[in-house]
Parts: C-alpha cells; sequence; structure tokens
C-alpha cells in the first residue's frame, strides 16, 4: 500500500469515526428524561434567585422581570425587540439580535414569521417596555429532531431574555 492510499484510508476512518460519535453521543446524550432534568435545574435556580415562575397552558415557563405599559402585543402588530437565546444548561448564546441588527433591535409584524411556538407565546405576555425570560421546552421549539443545522440538539429546552422595545405605527416598521 502506497503512502497516498494509508493516509486516504486513515482519514476515511477518522471520518467513520467522527460521524458515528455525534450519532451515537445522540442518541444517548438528548432524551426527553434529560430534558426534563434540565428544565426543573433551570427553575430551581430562578426560584433560588429570588423569582417567581409561572407556567402558561402550554407548558412554558416565564418570569416578567420587568413590567411594561400600555397594550400588550397583538397580531399583525409592528414590534420592536431585543433578545438572546441561550441554552438553560451551559449558558451558551445560540442567538441573539445583537447578532443580526445594528442597533440590537429586530423590528418586525408580530405573527407574520415562522417562528417557533414558544417564542410567539412569550412575545404575548409582553407589552412596551416589558422584559421577560422564558424557558422553552423543546415540544414548543425544535423538539425531538433538533433545528435542522443541528445547531440546536434533540429534546433541548432554550430560555429568551426578551424585552419588547416598542409597538410601532404600521409605519415605521
Amino acid at each position: 500500500m502506497n503512502i497516498s492510499n494509508l493516509i486516504k484510508s486513515a482519514f476515511a476512518v477518522l471520518i467513520f469515526t467522527i460521524i458515528y460519535s455525534c450519532n451515537t453521543m445522540e442518541s444517548d446524550h438528548y432524551t426527553p428524561e434529560r430534558e426534563a432534568a434540565i428544565i426543573s435545574d433551570y427553575i430551581k435556580s430562578l426560584v433560588a434567585g429570588g423569582h417567581d415562575v409561572d407556567t402558561t397552558q402550554t407548558g412554558m415557563f416565564y418570569v416578567i422581570r420587568k413590567e411594561g405599559e400600555g397594550e400588550y402585543a397583538q397580531a399583525g402588530d409592528s414590534i420592536g425587540m431585543i433578545y438572546e437565546g441561550f441554552f438553560p444548561e451551559s449558558g451558551y448564546v445560540f442567538d441573539s439580535s445583537d447578532f443580526w441588527y445594528e442597533n440590537g433591535v429586530w423590528k418586525f409584524i408580530y405573527l407574520s414569521n415562522e417562528l417557533i411556538a414558544g417564542f410567539d407565546e412569550a412575545i404575548s405576555y409582553l407589552n412596551k417596555g416589558a422584559e421577560g425570560t422564558f424557558l422553552i421546552p423543546s415540544d414548543l421549539a425544535y423538539g425531538s429532531t433538533g433545528n435542522f443545522n443541528r445547531t440546536i440538539p434533540p429534546y433541548s429546552p432554550l430560555v429568551f431574555n426578551i424585552k419588547l422595545v416598542d409597538i410601532y405605527d404600521q409605519n415605521d416598521n
């Protein structure tokens, strides 16, 4: 066997090992039981921090950190928000409006975009100036499959800190 074939074979074995390890890790590591434990631990940490954790009818957990004023966001409203999404277990930030928008404020028409169900529901609990932390179980996010590019693993609960900056006149968006 020449050196070129030896390198190709070693590379193929390395790739197979990496793929096998990733698949094994996913099936062993990401389970509904693990998700339930993460949710329980995160809720305990919020309560230990002095927060009153509420639960929605769909099973999302939330804390309103700052009350806002006026009407709550309604379908079709033009809104501006600042958000940060992270994993409750590690604190790793996987998304933030600061990543995408110059001033960190995402402006859009509420319920006109395809967002995860938990995120849409979270916005419904906010009025102008309100800030909240929302723990979204996987069944209101990316479920048992995770998301399309594997940034969000299966059975991953997500936490979003959201501030509803404003509800704008339709012409301001």
